[in-house]
């Protein structure tokens, strides 16, 4: 006699429900990615709204609005405060977000030692190299856009010397606001929170969004492209190196040679700014050229760094530029690059008039 396991055999059972499909883990990293660009356009859209109330603060006090504008050590002051509050605090917020997803709660910012001193040590002049080539070729091409009628409004602002604050205290207050400042706040937003979030989809594809996001975020043209070689140049280190010591000291370096220039110009007139400007530059980037040729010869497979943990994965950068939030973020940042074009800015200038 035979007997059935189930005890009512009257009642009907409910049909077993099928397990559903498993998704495909590539669409699933698309996903991700969106959800990603959507997180980190917060940061941005934080940027861009801080800028305006800090704009806002300055304009509804008229004793802050002339320190700001008539005192240079002020105005720096000021100018390291917008970097905490616009650049630090927005990605900042971003980092803590993302670290409450099941995404991301496994990404770290790596501020411990790299993980080769010598490596690193050979690293920042090569990068510093790089940065200053990136640097000469944005000035050709702001140049090259004046002669064809196009200039830039942020390459002819930048040609006009900087009144410097007096003393030793002025020289301290114009490093840690050319300097320290911005290489500690930008390396931890874009090669920190973005980069090290963007590193499980690859290696190369976090370098290169993160530094297209740092060009951008710069909002004109004259800085762009710059900041787009440097930002390739300084994500290569944070990955390679395993820390983000690395690129903060080339980032330093880099604005630091600014304000050395400056410096002298003020005390010894533009002529001697622009010749230690020359020796410096034209030093490093023959240095760097020689050390970048030796760490390949001696490493040839330098430039191969870890791919996508998930394989067959298309179509990443649509999914991460076209998120909507991020998108909104970058088209605000296209619209102050576009008024760079100085035709432009007088046509919007008389169209508001």
């Amino acid at each position: 006699m035979e007997y059935s396991s189930n005890p009512y055999p009257y009642r009907q059972q409910p049909a077993p429900v099928p397990a559903a499909p498993r998704q495909d883990p590539a669409v699933r990293a698309r996903r991700s990615l969106f959800f990603t660009g959507n997180v980190l356009g917060l940061g941005f859209l934080g940027y861009l709204l801080m800028s305006l109330l800090f704009g806002v603060v300055l304009q509804s006090s008229q004793r802050l609005y002339d320190m700001y504008t008539n005192q240079p050590f002020y105005t720096y002051l000021l100018e390291i405060i917008y970097s905490y509050m616009c650049v630090g605090l927005p990605f900042l917020f971003v980092y803590l977000i993302l670290k409450r997803t099941r995404v991301h709660k496994d990404t770290v910012l790596p501020y411990g030692r790299p993980y080769s001193a010598g490596e690193a040590a050979a690293l920042v002049p090569a990068a510093l190299a790089v940065c200053f080539l990136g640097s000469i070729a944005a000035n050709y091409l702001a140049y090259y856009a004046d002669a064809a009628g196009f200039g830039f409004v942020s390459y002819y602002e930048a040609l006009k010397p900087e009144e410097l604050p007096e003393g030793v205290s002025g020289v301290v207050v114009l490093t840690l606001r050319s300097a320290l400042v911005p290489a500690l706040m930008e390396e931890f937003a874009f090669r920190g929170v973005i980069l090290q979030t963007l590193r499980k989809y690859g290696d190369w594809f976090a370098i290169v969004c993160s530094a297209v996001l740092f060009g951008a975020v710069h909002g004109n043209l004259t800085q762009l492209p710059f900041a787009i070689v440097a930002g390739l140049a300084l994500g290569y280190c944070a990955v390679v190196t395993g820390s983000l010591r690395t690129g903060i000291v080339v980032h330093f370096l880099n604005n630091f040679v600014s304000v050395i220039v400056a410096v002298v110009s003020a005390r010894a007139g533009d002529g001697a700014g622009a010749v230690v400007s020359n020796f410096i530059v034209y030093a490093v980037i023959a240095v760097g050229v020689v050390v970048a040729v030796a760490y390949l010869v001696r490493k040839p497979n330098a430039l191969r760094l870890r791919p996508c943990g998930v394989p067959g994965v298309r179509g990443k950068g649509r999914a991460l530029f076209l998120a909507p939030v991020l998108l909104a973020a970058l088209i605000w940042l296209g619209w102050y690059a576009i008024n760079d074009i100085q035709p432009v800015a007088e046509w919007f200038g008389r169209l508001l008039s």
